[in-house]
């Protein structure tokens, strides 16, 4: 069977019920699991190192039979790091003395040296164990001056090899070979359009690759703690695990119970129970399940459910069932295939600004599920007691579920998402899953580096190429001066256009090289090429490693995905997929400019990110002249935005064409508004689109931690605006909105209100005990948790309390018992705080001056 017909069939269909599939043998995360077959296709889709075997194990995902193959290393590669010192005197480091047991042997290599732009020698020092590089306190790195030595072996290993993950690869006499499908003639009138840019035809056949369906199984477990007044804490484990709930996308829809009750028990729902009488057995029949699946997904199974199972099962002395979950210092693996954590992927901010546009606030599996999938948690009030098993299955089931169908909605989105983002960042879908957009784009900027032969510089060396800082930072704790914001027209105005430069960061580090090499480079001749208002200068011989990289994937982004995720006569499932790719390429393009800005970036030079915002600053200036040249009236400006006033259409694309010829930059309209209202807050704002939709920017009434009450206000009062269309509408609209908020305010002040509804979410960041200097509101909250209710609070809980009269000013929803606790005279400011960036606009009085105390220092 061809590649793409294997990847369109998607995974087999199950019965629901047991796999018939052999059972791995004990021994199969040590060893190859299955001999590769002739002619399978295999998807690179992670990778690991095993320290009993001393080599890194690929985990590549066989499409036809959707089973992880386990390829170990037999090239013999090792673990390394560079130092600058010769050999000869490495030798005679005591520090290398004491570990020469460990250490393989001393290579002289050629590197280039990308600051200085010369070729350099360097030592490379060659250990039979990652960790004599780093990972611990005793590691050579934390001793002796070395580059490279902060890289997982196991990324090392895939870009020397010049792998590339989410790649496809069949095995040719022992060895792994790249697979090419076939390319959709639309992607194929592109690469013939970009042949002579090689970088872009690169980037277009690796991300026009099909993603096959997955077989995976969502997880959930329940742990029995009958009050429910404290926590099971992996690493105490004395609570029984008395369901398993399994949803696969075989079809396999099954809750293994620990009848620990002996009482009868039918399934209320779509789903098939197991019962046993004992905890082992369940727990052994648990893997037995999950190891049929390559992939297992949870939420929030790094630190919980992965990682009690693994731990209550030592505790009972069945340690040997769970020996293939491997729990790490900051997750939790499974040596047989791949374990991903869906709370990790959709707490990432670019996830959830760029790929998801906002559409879920509160990191919780409810709260997402609810915004993504249409489906929320089923409500238990305290006590696991209270309820039946049956209705405790139905319950856990659900979270499953829940899980499952974030994992599979959109024709498996989410995970061809991880997927696709994997290619760009040449790195494991765990990881992937795990980290920030920062190590994303960190671990393919060192893949470029080896791609090049250059010695990745380290932060030190960066620092010391010097450049003077030109424009003092207007944020506090800046280290340079950011984006203009020009003040708003105050008021009301109706059909405006908003004018956005596209990508505007990553098209200045493209268009004028920006990168840390090439600000102040060592070339003399460059230096005339300066940064307008300032003495840096930038490189006009060689092409930046970053400009490089976020140039080619905005092209790829612009010009080609884009386009093909709407072009109507590229079929509806391809236009899906182009749309995921350009959505992914999106996230990376979007974040590119703040990660090489931010100083803990292991790239960062102060000039070249000063150079880009001051580069940004002059562009927006520009523009605004040449429109005020024109006679279009721009009443707000923000980074890359122009808002113009009922602008002429000719003279719009006038001011379009003159930026592209002097910035050579890219103006488009983004957006069109029936009418926005601006106050004279910069970046906030809301707006009514021509088609209806309101846009709503910075303002506090979104945010997840507002009462539902003053949240259903702000949005009542949003609502009424919707149906505005001209300034005579305005008169009625405030007078309604007047009446909204009075009786809102009559509800507060007679306390005729849910308690739950006048909640404070906030999420615990860290342990209790950690806050010593202040005390927020929150913590306050979960305090009297513990105090009155013996409640085990531990970081990640979402505490949720409201504003009281007695003596703590603030208590847990738990324990409030009537409204008439609440303290009216905080709501009302609340409510006021909350709505004071739209009644500023549409001169609606405010209640008093208390009303613009900012909601931050409410919760203060």
């Amino acid at each position: 069977m061809r590649l793409d017909a294997w990847i369109r069939q998607g995974p087999p269909k199950g019965e629901g019920s047991r796999p018939k599939e052999e059972r791995p043998r004990p021994e199969a995360r040590r060893r190859v699991e299955a001999p590769a077959q002739s002619g399978d296709i295999y998807l690179l889709v992670s990778a690991d190192y095993d320290p009993e075997a001393k080599a890194t194990v690929l985990k590549l995902y066989n499409i036809r039979t959707h089973r992880i193959y386990l390829r170990y290393d037999d090239t013999g590669h090792k673990p390394y790091a560079f130092s600058k010192e010769p050999v000869e005197r490495l030798k005679q480091n005591p520090e290398i003395t004491k570990r020469s047991d460990k250490i393989i042997g001393f290579e002289v290599v050629k590197k280039h040296d990308p600051i200085r732009d010369v070729d350099i020698e360097v030592s490379k020092i060659v250990v039979d164990d990652p960790l004599v590089i780093g990972g611990t306190s005793t590691s050579l790195r934390n001793f002796i001056k070395l580059w490279e030595a902060d890289i997982k072996y196991y990324a090392n290993y895939i870009f020397d090899m010049g792998l590339n993950v989410g790649k496809y690869y069949r095995i040719v006499n022992g060895r792994l070979e790249e697979v090419t499908t076939a390319v959709d003639p639309k992607v194929q009138e592109y690469l013939e359009k970009y042949s002579g840019d090689e970088q872009v035809v690169e980037w277009v056949k690796l991300l026009a690759e099909p993603v096959p369906n997955y077989k995976l199984l969502a997880v959930d477990i329940e742990v029995y703690v009958p009050d429910q007044t404290r926590m099971p804490q992996p690493e105490n484990p004395r609570d029984p695990i008395f369901i398993f709930s399994l949803m696969g996308s075989d079809g396999l829809k099954k809750v293994l119970l620990y009848n620990f009750r002996k009482e009868k028990v039918e399934a209320r729902g779509d789903f098939e129970i197991e019962e046993f009488d004992d905890e082992k057995k369940m727990i052994i029949r648990a893997m037995e399940i999950m190891r049929q699946y390559p992939i297992i997904v949870t939420f929030n199974g790094d630190n919980f459910d992965m990682r009690y199972i693994r731990r209550r099962a030592e505790y009972l002395g069945i340690g040997e069932a769970v020996r293939d979950i491997i729990i790490g210092k900051n997750d939790t693996r499974v040596a047989w295939g791949v374990h991903l954590d869906l709370y990790h992927f959709f707490k990432n901010t670019s996830i959830r600004n760029y790929a998801f546009e906002g559409r879920y606030d509160e990191i919780s599996l409810d709260a997402v599920g609810r915004s993504l999938v249409g489906m929320g948690k089923i409500e238990i009030q305290e006590g696991f007691e209270r309820y039946s098993l049956s209705e405790l299955c139905e319950y856990s089931f659900r979270d499953a579920e829940i899980t499952y169908r974030l994992a599979t909605f959109n024709n498996q989105l989410v995970m061809k998402l991880m997927t696709i983002i994997a290619r760009i960042a040449n790195m494991t879908m765990d990881d992937v899953c795990r980290l920030s957009v920062s190590n994303w784009i960190r671990n393919r900027m060192i893949d470029l580096h080896r791609k090049k032969g250059y010695l990745i510089p380290r932060p030190e060396e960066i620092r010391e190429k010097g450049g003077e800082r030109h424009f003092e930072p207007i944020t506090k704790g800046k280290k340079y001066k950011g984006a203009i914001v020009v003040t708003p027209k105050a008021g009301v105005h109706f059909n405006v256009y908003v004018l956005d430069f596209a990508s505007l960061y990553p098209s200045i580090m493209k268009e004028h090289n920006i990168s840390y090499e090439t600000v102040n480079c060592p070339h003399p001749e460059c230096r005339d090429n300066k940064v307008p208002g300032t003495t840096t200068w930038v490189c006009r011989l060689k092409r930046g490693i970053a400009s490089e990289f976020v140039g080619s994937i905005r092209d790829v982004r612009v010009n080609i995905f884009k386009k093909l995720s709407k072009d109507p006569s590229v079929p509806g499932d391809m236009r899906e997929f182009y749309n995921v790719v350009q959505n992914a390429l999106k996230v990376f393009i979007n974040a590119s400019y703040g990660v090489f800005g931010a100083e803990e970036f292991f790239l960062f030079y102060l000039p070249a990110a000063e150079a880009v915002t001051t580069l940004g600053r002059y562009a927006i200036t520009v523009s605004i002249e040449e429109a005020k040249k024109l006679g279009l009236e721009v009443i707000y400006g923000d980074t890359d935005s122009l808002f113009i006033k009922n602008p002429d259409p000719r003279r719009l694309e006038e001011l379009i064409a003159r930026v592209r010829e002097r910035l050579k930059l890219q103006l488009e309209v983004d957006k069109v508004y029936r009418y926005v209202v601006f106050s004279q807050r910069k970046k906030n704002y809301f707006g009514v689109l021509m088609d209806g939709t309101i846009d709503v920017k910075g303002l506090i009434g979104k945010k997840s931690s507002t009462p539902e009450f003053i949240k259903k206000v702000f949005y009542r009062i949003l609502e009424r605006l919707k149906d505005v269309n001209s300034e005579e509408d305005f008169a009625r609209a405030k007078e309604d909105i007047e009446k909204i908020i009075a009786e809102a305010e009559e509800k507060i002040r007679t306390k005729s209100v849910d308690v739950r509804e006048m909640a404070i979410s906030v999420t615990l960041s860290k342990p209790l005990s950690e806050y010593t200097k202040m005390t927020p509101q929150h913590v306050k909250a979960a305090k009297l948790l513990e105090h009155k209710l013996g409640r085990v609070v531990t970081p990640g809980t979402i505490i949720k309390y409201v504003k009281t009269t007695d003596q703590y000013g603030v208590k847990p929803v738990e324990l409030v018992k009537s409204p008439k606790e609440i303290d009216s005279e905080k709501y009302l400011d609340l409510l006021w705080s909350t709505i004071t960036q739209i009644t500023d606009a549409l001169d609606i009085e405010k209640r008093g001056p208390e009303a613009s105390k900012s909601l931050d220092a409410f919760f203060t």
